[in-house]
Parts: structure tokens; C-alpha cells; sequence
């Protein structure tokens, strides 16, 4: 069963009952210890950072109280951002690439703020320049290492069972695998204790008893669209006789609509599970970013487009550039660009994905894919407008004629503009989509990236992107 690619977040409220501890060194716990270490973090690297700076380039101390105020604010604003982001969340904590990519999107956001602040309040002539980059790269070496220590931690943690957690009857249908379910509720700091199959038969209180409801502290209830919802009412009004927290999650399509945002018409709620196209502001905030980074990377990248160019031209016969029909942002037609790689230049209805050792591509063509250079042409049609650097990965026409028909959510991928790197390509979804249910679930990637865009997002995806282009596996 495919879900959204978003955390489950099951209730963190700890049990009543009086033969639990109140609070341990639970998920709840570690994500306040992660955010109260990254402010000491933060507020010593400061002081450190101008210390070490004015010993080394004055030999002299300094005062260093004016550092302890910016350290607070630094401090202050970093740790709200990281909050925001979820990223002291232990599922978060246990992936150090997610980690150090939300970091280095981040630190030098806030470092860009109390800069603008020290202009705008006039404090450059006492602000020592020298001691603020000090201070940044000191908070940067620190979070890592903290990071570092946190993934073995958690890793050991998990794997031993060591989190004081709460025990916890799972009850679902019996089509359900309940294995992913597990691994993800012992990173929440549920444990998985007893598991009930529910279905049409049997009587609902019985099988509660029968199935260990006096030796657990909530019940989850984990139940997808396909299942008689009869079951479920029965099940819930037999909980209503245990004094026990009971946490409903849906799979399937009614998992999907409920992972919407919400408001209230009237004496019920709504879930919105189509956004609209972004607003003014979101929009304007987005092509500023496309340009500003489109520019810097054919810049930087000049050099090297030159040589695969010359590499190109030498390697075989035809264009430098492979031009090919897409479809962008509310299904206006583009022409992308590319390096070409492959010794064809196919344009039609009948379009083949590449595939492991295909005969078509060509030796320099075989690096430059594996590599993600051929895409670097793109930032032009970033700068026409015609893409954004982050967004849903365009499609070949003839794939989104069939791929329409057969994905109910597929066009709605078009209500941005198409990226050069996406949600899903980080997710494991990038390279070579040969069954139905794969495209299926770029594209649920895709559709939570529309529903979830924020500025934060695009760097995060941008700095993940970069870190993840030496893996190869699934690009040729």
C-alpha cells in the first residue's frame, strides 16, 4: 500500500496510568535535549568564536558581553528554525545527511539576518567581521559532531530497544503489513506490544481482552479504505470502555486526503488536498531564488560545460544539446535542454526510458548522466522561466499521455513549474520509473512537495541533491 512520504505523527502524550514513569528518554525528551544542546551550542561557539579571533589577532581577551548577546539571538532564531522544520524529531535525528542538509540550509540564513540587523543598526565599527565567521564556522563544527553523535545514539537505541516507550496494541486489518508500522512507531516512542487482526468476525470486546488491552498504555488503530468500516465503529465503541489514549491512522486514499490541511466549515472539518497555485508572495519568493541560483550555477559551471561540450562533439556524431518537447507549469508546452548523451534524439510518441547498459547511449554520455551534468543546461530554461530549479521532473510528452490515465493525481503534478532536482529524486525516486506503481510514487512524492513548498524546502532539497549526486545506482 503506498502513502504520502510525510511522518506519521502519532500522539506524544504519555499514558496515565501510575505504573509508567511520567516523562523518560522518550522521543519527547530528546528532541528538548537536542534543541537545549544546539542553543549551548550556539551561545558558546559565539563567545568562543570572538575569544579565539581576538587572541589570535590582538592578543588580548576583549569583552566579550556584546558576543553573549549575539550568541542568544543566534542561538534563539536557529533553534526556532530547526523546530519549524521538525528537524529534532528522532526519526529526523537518525538521518545525518537530512541533518546536515537542514543545517547548512539554516546556519547561513540566520547568519544573513543578524548581518542585516548589525547594518541596519549600525553596529559594523563594533562588530568584529573576523569574529563572526569565526563564530559561524565554530557553531558549524559543533552541530556536526553533535549530529554525529546523536545517529550513533539513536542507531544503538532503536536497535536495542533501549527507549523507555509505551506499550502499545496495534490493531488493524489483516491485509496490512504491520512491520514498516513497527520500525517507525520505535522511533516515536511507541512499542508495538500485542497486535489484533480485526474483521467482520468475532466480538470486538472479547478479542480487546483476549489480546493483551490491560498490559499497554494506547492503542493504535492503523485501517485503509478498502477494509468495513462496520469493524472500525464496532472496535472504537468497545475502546470507549478502557481508560487508554486511541490514535486512528489511515492508509490508502483517506490516509492521503487526511494528510491535507484542515479548517472548519461549520461543525466539521475539511481537508484540502489540492493546493492551489502558490500566491504572489510564494511565487515571487520562488523565481528570485530560480534566478539568483540559475546564474550563480552557469557561472561556476562554465568551465566545465565547455569541456563536455568539446567531449561531446568528439566522442559522436550530432547536436551538443539534446532539445525535446515537455510539458510545464499548467501543462503549457516547453522545449528542455540538454547535454546529449544518447547517439538518437527522440522527439515522437513512441519514447523509450533509458535502462541499464542501453546501447544507445554513448561513452561520454554514460559519465555526464551518472553524474547529472546533462541536466545543466536546464538552468537556462530556469532563467526563461520556463522550469524552476526545484519542482516535479518533467516527462517526456508520450509518457505523460499515459501516465495521465493511468494516475489519478498525475496531472496535478503541473500545478508548478517543472524542476531540475525534486522531492522525489531525493527520495530514491530519481533515474528510470519501468512499472506503474514506481511512477505512482514519484508522484505522490511530487504532490506532497506542492502541498508542502516553502523556501526552507527548496534549500533543503538543494543541499540534499548535491550530497547525493555520488550515488549512482539508480541513474544510467
Amino acid at each position: 500500500m503506498m502513502t504520502m512520504p510525510v511522518d506519521h505523527s502519532w500522539s506524544v502524550n504519555l499514558s496515565v496510568r501510575n505504573d509508567r514513569r511520567w516523562f523518560g528518554f522518550n522521543s519527547v525528551a530528546i528532541a528538548y535535549i537536542a534543541a537545549t544542546l544546539d542553543f549551548l551550542v550556539m551561545l558558546l561557539a559565539s563567545t568562543g568564536g570572538y575569544t579565539l579571533y581576538q587572541f589570535i589577532s590582538l592578543g588580548t581577551e576583549g569583552d566579550i558581553s556584546l558576543y553573549v548577546g549575539i550568541g542568544l539571538l543566534m542561538a534563539t532564531i536557529f533553534v526556532l528554525a530547526m523546530g519549524v522544520a521538525h528537524a529534532y524529531r528522532a526519526a529526523e535525528m537518525l538521518s545525518f545527511r537530512r541533518q546536515i542538509a537542514t543545517i547548512c540550509s539554516i546556519l547561513p540564513a540566520v547568519l544573513v539576518f543578524l548581518l542585516a540587523i548589525i547594518f541596519f543598526l549600525k553596529m559594523g565599527t563594533a562588530v568584529s567581521r573576523g569574529a563572526i565567521l569565526s563564530a559561524a564556522f565554530s557553531s558549524f563544527g559543533a552541530l556536526v559532531a553533535l549530529r554525529m553523535m546523536w545517529r550513533a545514539y539513536l542507531s544503538s537505541a532503536v536497535s536495542k530497544a533501549a527507549f523507555p516507550t509505551r506499550r502499545v496494541l496495534l490493531i488493524c486489518p489483516d491485509a496490512i503489513s504491520v512491520d514498516p508500522i513497527i520500525q517507525k512507531a520505535a522511533t516515536d516512542g511507541l512499542s508495538i506490544k500485542h497486535t489484533m487482526y480485526i474483521g467482520d468476525d468475532g466480538n470486538s470486546l472479547e478479542r480487546l481482552e483476549k489480546h493483551g488491552i490491560a498490559d499497554i498504555d494506547e492503542v493504535l488503530i492503523v485501517w485503509d479504505g478498502h477494509s468495513n468500516p462496520g469493524s472500525l465503529e464496532e472496535c472504537l465503541f468497545a475502546l470507549r470502555q478502557f481508560c487508554l489514549p486511541v490514535n486512528v491512522m489511515f492508509n490508502g486514499v483517506v490516509g492521503d486526503i487526511a494528510q491535507g490541511f484542515a479548517q472548519d466549515i461549520g461543525d466539521r472539518r475539511a481537508f484540502q488536498i489540492y493546493r492551489p497555485p502558490l500566491g504572489t508572495v510564494e511565487r515571487s519568493m520562488k523565481r528570485i531564488f530560480d534566478v539568483v541560483f540559475s546564474i550563480a550555477a552557469l557561472t561556476v559551471m562554465l568551465p566545465i560545460c565547455v569541456i563536455v561540450a568539446i567531449a561531446i562533439k568528439m566522442d559522436s556524431r550530432g547536436p551538443i544539446l539534446f532539445v525535446q518537447s515537455r510539458k510545464g507549469y499548467s501543462s503549457r508546452p516547453f522545449r528542455i535542454l540538454k547535454f546529449r548523451s544518447m547517439s538518437v534524439m527522440e522527439d515522437s510518441g513512441d519514447i523509450r526510458q533509458a535502462t541499464r547498459n542501453d546501447p544507445r547511449i554513448t561513452r561520454v554520455g554514460a559519465f555526464i548522466r551518472s553524474t547529472s551534468i546533462d541536466e545543466l543546461p536546464q538552468f537556462w530554461n530556469v532563467l526563461r522561466g520556463e522550469m524552476s530549479v526545484v519542482g516535479p521532473r518533467p516527462h517526456a510528452l508520450a509518457h505523460d499521455d499515459l501516465y495521465d490515465t493511468l494516475i489519478a493525481q498525475y496531472a496535478s503534478r503541473r500545478h508548478v513549474k517543472p524542476g531540475v532536482t525534486g522531492w522525489a529524486q531525493i527520495n530514491g525516486h530519481r533515474g528510470e520509473t519501468p512499472t506503474v506503481e514506481k511512477m505512482a510514487d514519484r508522484v505522490r512524492h511530487d504532490i506532497w512537495y506542492i502541498n508542502n513548498w516553502s523556501l526552507w524546502l527548496d534549500l533543503k532539497i538543494v543541499t540534499l541533491t548535491a550530497l547525493g549526486l555520488k550515488d549512482r545506482s539508480n541513474v544510467y
